[in-house]
């Protein structure tokens, strides 16, 4: 044929092959009731779709004659019979019947109860299963929507204006709904998840999640769903130890197609256990999971959420394989006042088990990419591809937050609420400081508070004013200048510091994380002898005042520092310095004190450690260099730039400082070294492991200063020093020291629940364990060794901010301290922090 009447029958014919028909309509039970989120399918295939929350579907099809299957847990399967002949709209809505269950003779007669031997049956096949599926391809819709049935008036004494949150006047409403479609790709050990498309409502800009919901495998011993969730894990029903932890019971059979079904009631033999509660339909023969749906509470150590309910649907693809088609999460949460619950509805189609995908899908570590128009889609596009219809409310959502965004992106609105937030509230001076914005976010000031240094008293100073500040200029998109500041007068030494940074930092655009840095620091302050600054201001001026205890101990600095760093943004980052400094000595100047003469006793400014040692003024010049590198970085590429993500390999940090002599005529003369390996390991039911191991010591000691030393992080103090990073009983200068090496480890296991769970009182206010052990080794003659055993996670509700350790130490001072440390959660909702230093000061 003359290729040109070819092309133009291929143009004639082409709306042929466009053609797409729809089917749709209701799902409900007999007595009207809507399914939510009920699977249609087209019968042989995993094509298909979702209802939504009130049981309506749709389906696009090509011409053709199917079969269609509706599919709802614990209901008959219904079919009916479809011929589409092109663009066309076909409804109808499928009333499903409950399930009626069957007993195989065969099986109510074993000894034991029916669900126990066919879940053995299951258990036997888990690791099979597991196993069977090398390679996994599938297109993913997503639909996440969380709402609220009430809302407070206010939040920590703040007012909600509800309806600029999309909220009523009873506080019911939708907070967050998003939709995205993908492609999926598993191969190995391998992962890919190419986002096509993201909507978030009132915010057009959002990319969403970057990586779904994941299919939660119920094959895998230990169910993972989320750290913040439950870090341990839940234990599956398929567990291979799974007898010992749930009771199961056979409801009953049924038959689908040529397969026989098992429904088996799954039930927590112990409470507190990390266990679900519910209900998993077993395939006969195939020994593998057809559906199931389950939930946790509170009472299955669930965290952050008061009830999580999971279900899933399975279809076969090949003999004796089944594969994911849909998967709802419906987490429920109350916390200040909001009643939260939601759905979280993930459809898996097309999907493609064992076919290897293109090489170039796995050419990189980028493990999340999104097409470069993937945020640009209109309400067009949505609503010609959307699989799953959208609700009344939800359609006025998008509307509704459309609006509000677009009053909120006024230059004027947002003119107006920045002069609102940079008003001065004299509380803001006691706990958080007072912060002030510049038009656009381009610039930013913020002081420190009472609480974190802002007035303090110690017994070389007396009282002292000690005001920080802290602010970024935004030059372009990816230069910015960072500065601090920080005042300081003693009233009683009357000695006035004032010391500066200023930082040039570039941003690559194209990778974010990925920038270097260069800066200047210039200025006279007072310095704790241990750089790492193991106590703070706050801390001492109490233990000063109330308890004639100075554990502070600080000296006077001229400093002229250059620094530089970079973030290669691949795991790897450097920082190095160079500077002088003249350090002066200085000397008790107050005694007072609120408690009794008999209490406490004042020691002098430098510690009796120190005695042996010249401490005078003196100039030195350092030089210093820090490499850092994590291993197993991988990457999300978004539209216009790329951003990695936390990688489970430890961290390795090298540092090296040199005491460079004769230079501006310093003293200073050594060679300093550190080796750093950290990391937290997940134990999964038994917890987390989290490690700190260093070694390091002096190549050279020609002229070593007191600052210069080896320090370890001690604590003297009733309130636990940061865990993971110092000694909670040592003294503070007892171990410093010059020698050529040392050893340091710091170890906590996080129990979160395990061994707790066995006891009554503990598992129901949800109080953990902790232990643990911290050492430092130089020699027989210096080194101390502590072991802790603690509680943590006690409060109520979101206010877990506490936690309390026992501590035990040995070292080669002949001290053996027992002592009581309290801790500050600073990772709660509500996180307490005393801290104002970055860096030195």
């Amino acid at each position: 044929m003359n290729r040109r009447y070819l092309l133009l029958l291929l143009f004639f014919c082409a709306p042929l092959f466009a053609l797409a028909g729809v089917i749709k309509g209701k799902i409900t039970d007999k007595k009207g009731e809507p399914l939510p989120f009920a699977t249609v399918f087209i019968s042989g295939t995993t094509t298909g779709t979702s209802a939504n929350a009130e049981g309506e579907y749709q389906l696009t099809l090509g011409p053709g004659t199917y079969r269609v299957v509706c599919q709802y847990i614990s209901f008959r399967q219904n079919t009916f019979n479809l011929t589409l002949k092109g663009d066309e709209v076909v409804v109808h809505d499928f009333v499903m019947e409950d399930q009626s269950f069957e007993m195989k003779e065969q099986i109510v007669k074993a000894s034991e109860d029916p669900g126990v031997y066919i879940m053995r049956k299951a258990i036997a096949k888990r690791k099979f299963h597991l196993e069977q599926i090398r390679a996994f391809q599938t297109d993913i819709y997503l639909k996440a929507v969380l709402k609220t049935r009430t809302a407070p008036d206010k939040i920590l004494g703040q007012k909600i204006d509800k309806s600029e949150g999309g909220l009523d006047s009873n506080g019911r409403g939708i907070l967050m709904l998003l939709e995205e479609l993908a492609t999926y790709y598993r191969q190995g050990n391998k992962e890919k998840t190419v986002i096509h498309s993201v909507t978030v409502s009132g915010n057009p800009n959002s990319f969403g999640v970057t990586k779904f919901p994941e299919v939660i495998s119920f094959y895998e011993n230990n169910v993972r769903i989320s750290d913040q969730i439950n870090p341990r894990g839940f234990i599956s029903p398929v567990n291979d130890f799974a007898l010992n932890y749930y009771k199961f019971r056979l409801v009953g059979d049924f038959k689908e197609e040529d397969k026989t079904i098992y429904k088996i009631n799954v039930t927590p033999r112990r409470l507190y256990e990390p266990l679900f509660t519910g209900d998993i339909y077993i395939v006969d023969e195939d020994w593998s999971i057809h559906s199931l749906d389950l939930h946790a509470t509170k009472k299955s150590n669930l965290e952050l959420l008061d009830t999580l309910r999971i279900a899933q649907v399975y279809l076969p693809v090949h003999q004796d394989m089944w594969v994911i088609k849909q998967q709802v999460l419906y987490p429920s949460l109350k916390i200040f006042g909001f009643d939260l619950f939601g759905s979280f509805v993930t459809m898996y189609d097309k999907q493609e088990a064992n076919k290897p995908a293109p090489d170039s899908v796995f050419s990189s570590k980028v493990v999340s990419e999104y097409d470069h128009g993937a945020t640009k889609r209109d309400s067009g596009y949505w609503a010609a591809i959307r699989p799953v219809p959208l609700l009344e409310d939800e359609q006025k959502d998008y509307r509704e937050k459309d609006s509000v965004r677009l009053r909120y992106e006024d230059p004027h609105f947002k003119d107006s609420m920045r002069r609102k937030s940079n008003r001065f509230r004299a509380g803001s001076l006691l706990l958080s400081g007072y912060t002030f914005r510049g038009r656009n976010d381009d610039f930013m000031l913020r002081t420190n508070a009472l609480l974190t240094g802002l007035v303090n008293y110690n017994t070389i100073e007396g009282l002292n004013v000690a005001p920080k500040f802290r602010s970024y200029l935004r030059l372009d998109s990816s230069n910015y200048l960072t500065g601090a500041l920080a005042l300081r007068y003693g009233f009683e030494n009357t000695h006035f510091n004032a010391i500066g940074k200023l930082r040039y930092l570039r941003e690559d655009k194209e990778w974010l994380g990925k920038n270097w840095s260069v800066g200047l620091e210039a200025g006279k302050y007072v310095f704790q002898f241990n750089p790492n600054n193991p106590l703070q201001a706050f801390y001492n001026t109490v233990s000063t005042l109330f308890y004639r205890k100075n554990y502070l101990k600080l000296y006077e600095r001229w400093n002229a520092r250059l620094l530089f760093a970079k973030n290669h943004g691949t795991g790897f980052k450097w920082n190095a310095g160079l500077g002088f400094q003249k350090r002066l000595p200085l000397q008790n100047t107050s005694t007072y004190s609120f408690a009794k003469e008999g209490v406490g006793g004042f020691t002098d400014n430098i510690p009796d450690e120190f005695k042996s040692y010249l401490w005078e003024e003196h100039n030195a010049v350092i030089a210093n260099l820090s490499l850092s590198y994590q291993p197993g970085y991988r990457y999300v590429r978004y539209p216009e730039y790329m951003r990695s993500l936390a990688s489970n390999w430890p961290v390795f940090t090298l540092s090296y400082q040199k005491g460079i002599p004769g230079l501006l005529d310093s003293k200073t003369d050594y060679d300093k070294w550190r080796f750093d390996v950290r990391d937290d390991v997940e134990l999964r039911l038994f917890g987390t492991l989290s490690y700190n191991l260093a070694a390091g010591g002096f190549f050279s000691t020609a002229y070593v200063s007191i600052p210069d030393l080896n320090h370890i992080n001690g604590n003297q103090l009733t309130l636990a020093s940061p865990y993971l990073e110092s000694f909670q009983t040592a003294p503070y200068y007892a171990f410093s020291n010059k020698e050529p090496l040392y050893g340091e480890a710091h170890l906590e296991w996080y129990l979160k629940g395990f061994l707790t769970n066995k006891i009554p009182l503990l598992r129901q206010l949800r109080w953990y364990l902790v232990t643990g052990a911290n050492a430092y080794y130089v020699n027989e003659h210096l080194y101390h060794t502590e072991a802790f055993v603690g509680i943590e996670n006690l409060g109520f509700d979101a206010f877990r901010l506490l936690r309390l350790d026992f501590v035990q130490s040995w070292n080669s001072l002949d001290q053996r301290v027992s002592a009581i440390r309290i801790g500050l959660n600073t990772s709660s909702l509500l996180p307490i922090n005393f801290s104002d230093t970055d860096g030195e000061w």
